[in-house]
């Protein structure tokens, strides 16, 4: 059984990799799309809803309305100095490494096989492990 879920959070970042536009800094309304698939129900179910939403919403939530900086960005030391709260990611925050590092994080609590996640309306990016 597939069960799917959406969440969203919103974060500003910038990618030195991505060329000139996604080099600055800017912001996104992220849309996660997370699949999970279980193998054994309980009773007629397999999981509540809601009992997912406890373990990944945090998670997702811990994003939101940040500033997501890769560690060797130089605004890092300057924002740190003017107490301004950022959050410092070990890579370049482009969207396949943040829908790697966020897959990750859920894979630890759940039976995750596929994310999708959207910096746009109508650009996104898709993570999955077969089974």
């Amino acid at each position: 059984m597939k069960i799917e879920k959406k969440y969203h959070f919103y974060a500003a970042h910038r990618n030195k990799e991505g060329g000139v536009k996604c080099g600055r800094l800017h912001g996104h309304t992220y849309n996660v799309k997370c699949t999970f698939k279980f193998e054994v129900m309980n009773g007629s179910v397999t999981m509540l809803f809601s009992d997912i939403d406890a373990i990944v919403e945090p998670i997702i939530k811990q994003y939101d309305h940040y500033l997501l900086l890769s560690t060797d960005d130089p605004l890092c030391p300057i924002l740190s100095m003017a107490n301004e709260p950022f959050i410092e990611l070990p890579f370049e925050t482009s969207a396949e490494n943040l829908c790697i590092w966020i897959f990750n994080q859920i894979k630890n609590e759940l039976p995750i096989c596929k994310i999708e996640l959207a910096e746009t309306q109508t650009s996104s990016v898709i993570y999955e492990i077969s089974n």
